[in-house]
């Protein structure tokens, strides 16, 4: 049986020494809100990035997106597809602050905490990308009805308007009611 997207991933970040964030659907997953995903988002410090990239292609990824902070892999048969996403080291030491353990598909990983998987989340809807914006909002919504959060908090207002924007935090009120 061939190894899986979540076994190679774990596999090189220990060799390599190079710790990871599981990001994306999965860490959503991880706070109690089942969506569908496919594909394994990981959050790695940019610095390891030659080293990441070498090694999953010797496991038969290919890149085939490189947008500077966010890389899409093509993986090899039997494995899901592979995105990277790259921050400098104080980044990536701000985020894996307070990281949760969880098992996925059998694995032990660390997905962000709550709070930063929001900040992530702020982050992308920021930028507006079109074909994210729905999802990420609606990720949004449901980890807040997951995990008794109060989008009308301080602290989440503080969050949105710093790692997002103001537009975004009332677009979320609105929606809420």
């Amino acid at each position: 049986m061939s190894a899986t997207t979540f076994e190679i991933v774990n596999e090189i970040g220990t060799r390599l020494n190079s710790s990871f964030l599981v990001i994306g659907g999965h860490a959503v997953n991880a706070y109690g809100y089942s969506r569908f995903t496919r594909d394994i988002d990981i959050l790695i410090d940019q610095a390891h990035k030659p080293s990441w990239l070498a090694e999953l292609g010797a496991k038969g990824f290919n890149l085939y997106h490189d947008g500077g902070a966010f890389l899409q892999l093509t993986p090899p048969p039997n494995c899901d597809p592979l995105d990277l996403m790259l921050v400098n080291a104080t980044t990536f030491e701000k985020l894996s602050s307070g990281a949760k353990t969880v098992d996925i598909r059998g694995i032990r990983t660390c997905v962000p905490s709550l709070e930063n998987l929001f900040v992530l989340k702020f982050h992308v809807l920021q930028q507006d990308v079109p074909h994210r914006g729905y999802k990420d909002f609606m990720d949004i919504l449901a980890l807040a009805d997951c995990n008794a959060v109060d989008l009308r908090s301080d602290k989440i207002r503080e969050l949105c308007e710093k790692f997002g924007n103001k537009k975004i935090y009332e677009r979320l009120l609105a929606f809420k009611g």
